[in-house]
């Protein structure tokens, strides 16, 4: 096997790791969108469920104190909830810029990349909205990234 096989095989395995967060996040995307239906709201991709969104995540945050969930379920309902923020990112506009869903290499977690190296965080912002509460707002957070 030559240099060049090599590389095409390399560029088929990142292919095939961003299909694989592709499709992961929009099997959490229908989760999240069965979660909003429990909460009477509708998630359709629009920046007007952002709020619907921000609303939701509030309830969870404010219920951790009681509930007490795990490092792992919380992390769980970030990446759910994450990961429809980004497809709403991408529907919106990212897309156009060049953002797709990739992992950082790192840690394993589940980005918007472009091919530049910019990359945007929705999972890591959900963890952060649930865990700090309101002062960690999706909708400031998806108004920011979305002017760029």
């Amino acid at each position: 096997m030559g240099i060049f096989d090599k590389l095409k095989n390399s560029k088929r395995e990142i292919d095939n790791k961003i299909n694989e967060v592709e499709i992961l996040s929009k099997k959490n995307c229908e989760t999240a969108i069965t979660y909003a239906k429990s909460f009477d709201k509708e998630f359709d991709y629009s920046k007007n469920s952002i709020d619907d969104l921000e609303e939701i995540l509030d309830y969870y945050s404010k219920d951790m104190a009681e509930s007490q969930p795990t490092e792992n379920q919380i992390w769980s309902m970030a990446v759910i909830f994450g990961s429809y923020l980004g497809e709403v990112m991408l529907k919106n506009g990212l897309s156009e810029k060049g953002y797709v869903w990739g992992k950082d290499s790192a840690s394993d977690i589940p980005l918007l990349i472009k091919g530049d190296g910019n990359y945007v965080t929705p999972n890591d912002k959900a963890y952060k909205r649930l865990v700090n509460g309101d002062v960690d707002s999706i909708i400031s957070f998806y108004d920011f990234v979305m002017k760029e």
